[in-house]
């Protein structure tokens, strides 16, 4: 399935005629779908990206004759700078015009996309995988502001949110797919194709995107550059500082350095924002129980992608299963998350976020504690048909209702920050949880089956947690605003 095939039928998910376009849209938008398609193509490519590198790898390390610590930077970089440019980016989506911001982070993901196929260089490939990453940082949370701004009607806004986050998903589990299928022709196709197909959604979004920022009729205030450093600078040493955990340790200078410098950069930009006139950042933003609590809340990714890893060794390792093989394995839980998607927003306007959230990652944590109770004991493929129905549903309905939690009831003018937040939140959440499940999986080494059982009671205790969390959400909304 194509980029532009997963991207359609998603959109189709929204009908913007059912209530009527300049209902749904304000009277904005001249075409509700298009737009809606070329974001979910945006948010595609981004989700995309992160997953197709995996299988090229050892191709990469054979041609370009990479170290094994040089080539995890053709992952890492890409992480590092999405991670540590989402609140940024998130910010001045809603300070200057995000059609242009879109635009120009796809017109930079393109043309890194193409070096970073041309080359043979191990440097500028890292620093064109890098240059995706920030261009990611910026489209990402652009692209959902969009989104949010384009849908005012509160049933047309869920509907497109389920179709915008069940790409999320779809991408990512598709891009295990493509960049296997890609990789086995070569590899630099991996990087060609994001090329092309970021270039048609620029050619799109010149037509379907409005102009405009969230700050429409009133004086852009002047941007606070101090707080711009530090929130980058403090972003991207708190990343690198998780990312280096998994392959280190957590007591390590590589590690322990970086994590001081983030709480000290970090703790400065909270004082400079306080005092400054007109933060990058409004700190009230933070003490939105809603708010505050989804982006608690989506730890839930990182033992999603913590789980993906430790199956994968598994599938490959154990089971000796090719790269191919191993990505198709997960790809029933992401079609039934797309196809599922939009009964959970629809789901999240009747009920509210938290007991769709609830519900959603009970049914994910069954299918985590299905592997860890019977791996090795029960034929893996039974168990792998029973988890990737109950994750693919149960994922669609929690990440769905979290994220409408966190940027649903998002003023026009923090939409972008609202969602740059939840990125953020659900990237570094990832790194903290993948560092986690990999000390574990390590320390079990020696015992065979043990490790991945090791890793997969992991992943179900941080799911447990997370399941209780939401719940909490449940009782403390019961008589308020469920979006609120």
């Amino acid at each position: 399935m194509s980029m532009t095939e997963t991207s359609t039928s998603s959109a189709s998910t929204l009908d913007p005629t059912e209530s009527g376009a300049g209902a749904a849209t304000g009277g904005r938008v001249s075409n509700a779908a298009l737009l809606l398609f070329v974001v979910c193509s945006a948010q595609f490519l981004d989700a995309m990206d992160i997953a197709t590198m995996g299988p090229a790898l050892p191709q990469i390390q054979r041609e370009l004759g990479m170290t094994p610590d040089a080539l995890q930077w053709v992952v890492s970089a890409y992480t590092l700078g999405f991670g540590s440019t989402l609140l940024l980016g998130g910010r001045l989506a809603d300070l200057f015009d995000r059609k242009k911001l879109l635009i120009g982070g796809l017109l930079v993901f393109a043309i890194a996309s193409l070096v970073g196929g041309l080359t043979d260089g191990t440097a500028v490939l890292v620093v064109a995988r890098l240059l995706k990453g920030v261009s990611a940082g910026f489209t990402a949370p652009v692209a959902m502001a969009i989104l949010l701004d384009a849908f005012r009607d509160e049933k047309a806004r869920n509907r497109a949110l389920g179709a915008f986050l069940a790409i999320t998903t779809v991408g990512y589990s598709l891009g295990l797919v493509l960049g296997g299928l890609l990789a086995g022709i070569n590899w630099r196709l991996v990087l060609f194709l994001p090329a092309a197909a970021a270039a048609i959604v620029v050619a799109l979004a010149l037509v379907a995107v409005p102009g405009g920022s969230g700050r429409q009729g009133r004086t852009r205030p002047r941007i606070d550059v101090v707080g711009a450093a530090l929130v980058t600078g403090g972003s991207i040493a708190l990343v690198y500082g998780i990312s280096r955990a998994a392959a280190v340790g957590w007591t390590d200078i590589a590690v322990i350095g970086p994590l001081v410098a983030a709480a000290a950069l970090l703790a400065v930009f909270i004082l400079v924002e306080r005092a400054h006139p007109t933060p990058l950042i409004p700190l009230a933003i933070f003490t939105r129980p809603q708010l505050v609590r989804a982006n608690l809340c989506i730890l839930m990714f990182g033992a999603y992608v913590g789980f993906q890893f430790v199956l994968t060794l598994y599938y490959q390792d154990e089971l000796d299963w090719s790269p191919l093989q191993a990505g198709l394995a997960f790809l029933l839980g992401a079609v039934l998350t797309g196809a599922t998607a939009r009964h959970a927003a629809v789901a999240v306007t009747r009920y509210g976020p938290w007991p769709v959230a609830t519900l959603g990652l009970l049914t994910l944590g069954l299918g985590y504690l299905a592997w860890a109770l019977f791996i090795g004991h029960t034929n893996p493929m039974l168990i792998l048909l029973v988890q990737q129905v109950l994750g693919g549903i149960g994922f669609a309905a929690a990440y769905t209702a979290l994220n409408i939690a966190a940027v649903g009831g998002a003023r026009q003018d923090e939409q972008g920050l609202a969602s740059g937040l939840f990125n953020a939140a659900s990237q570094i959440g990832a790194g903290i949880v993948l560092a986690a499940i990999t000390t574990t999986f390590t320390a079990y080494a020696d015992y065979g089956l043990g490790s991945y059982r090791a890793g997969l009671w992991t992943i179900t205790a941080v799911s447990a947690a997370i399941t209780l969390l939401t719940a909490t959400g449940i009782l403390a909304n019961r008589t308020k605003d469920p979006i609120s």
